[in-house]
């Protein structure tokens, strides 16, 4: 049966898991989450965080003992030995939606992009794909090494919105800490819980991450403190210069916020968003080309889909992974399809948390 390479260290999947998670959601979601939350959206944050890192740490746990390109099928057939049912449709499932994610957010990339070139969107998206493709077959630790550079580039967009916005008003006001309504902040909470999704791609790389057992729950704990200490900041930077209702009336709050600074900012913020557009669908790529090849070396998808070059990549995968996301983007606003992701993400976290109860007994 073909290997992967073993490349990653606790750097490396750390930048990966939090490109994954701080994607291009926050820059259009926090403005519903403050309409919602009000000067309580730090509160609803952290709730999100707490959420989001029960799965997160069932996901590191059966990560790090089960260290298999195959993740979540692999988890669930762990759990559910004599039937198939169950792992066969946790990993169709997760197959599906991140495709139909991966071909949204290439369409969303063609957008920011149009702000500074005006090229025809299915050209932009079409050519992305093709080129973020081939640079994910070069191998798992060139991939890795563009992964952190396109993360550095969008997080730098959003660290200068934070120092600039902080050193403009000062540090959080005192009325940000009085909690207003808990009720809103729930609902809130229910809003900003998918701006943490993205850690489950981690998973996909468990056989080519070096000491599994200690590598990948570090990773994971760094990713999610990380993100949050991230998300945090941001929200005390917008409330500290605009108003939340302001933000929740349009569909870029990030570039409103920031153009109350300068005229430049919002610019530096779409660059931000267009690297992390790309890096979103690039870590979909890999992680999905991953979890198809665990199922077929598992025996659930023909064989030919175990190939691997001499970078120990499965290429054959990551083609089908490609064709699959180019059928998608043929229906050009896939909203729809696209907005199977939540509830099919919803799914595999039950299907996943539900297999650890198991296994632990």
């Amino acid at each position: 049966m073909a290997e992967l390479k073993k490349s990653l260290g606790t750097l490396r999947l750390t930048f990966y898991g939090v490109g994954t998670i701080v994607g291009a959601g926050i820059y259009t979601v926090i403005g519903a989450a403050a309409g919602q939350a009000g000067y309580d959206l730090w509160l609803s944050f952290i709730l999100a965080a707490v959420a989001a890192s029960f799965s997160a740490l069932s996901y590191a746990e059966l990560s790090s003992t089960y260290p298999n390109a195959g993740a979540e099928f692999i988890f669930v057939r762990k759990a559910f030995p004599k039937i198939d049912i169950p792992s066969f449709l946790t990993g169709w499932t997760i197959a599906f939606h991140s495709s139909a994610t991966i071909a949204a957010v290439l369409l969303a990339f063609s957008g920011y992009l149009n702000v500074f070139l005006n090229i025809p969107a299915l050209l932009v998206s079409y050519g992305a794909l093709v080129v973020l493709a081939l640079i994910s077959i070069t191998g798992i630790k060139k991939s890795s090494t563009a992964n952190i550079i396109m993360v550095s580039i969008q997080l730098l967009g959003l660290f200068i919105l934070i120092v600039i916005g902080l050193a403009e008003t000062g540090p959080p006001k005192a009325e940000f800490f009085k909690i207003e309504s808990f009720s809103n902040s729930i609902a809130a909470t229910a809003t900003l819980f998918f701006v943490y999704t993205g850690f489950e791609h981690m998973a996909a790389l468990g056989s080519e991450v070096k000491n599994p057992g200690r590598t990948i729950p570090k990773a994971f704990l760094l990713t999610m403190l990380f993100t949050t200490i991230i998300y945090l900041l941001i929200s005390f930077t917008v409330l500290n210069i605009s108003d939340p209702s302001k933000l929740a009336g349009v569909d870029s709050p990030l570039s409103l916020a920031a153009s109350n600074l300068n005229n430049w900012l919002p610019v530096a913020l779409g660059v931000a968003a267009l690297f992390a557009t790309a890096n979103a669908a690039f870590s979909g790529i890999i992680s999905i080309s991953r979890l198809l090849f665990g199922m077929a070396s598992a025996g659930e998808l023909p064989k030919f889909m175990t190939k691997t070059n001499a970078q120990k990549v499965p290429w054959a995968t990551t083609l089908i992974v490609m064709v699959t996301v180019a059928g998608f983007m043929l229906l050009g606003d896939i909203k729809i399809v696209a907005g199977m992701s939540s509830l099919g993400a919803l799914l595999v976290f039950v299907a996943v948390n539900v297999a650890l109860i198991i296994l632990r007994f």
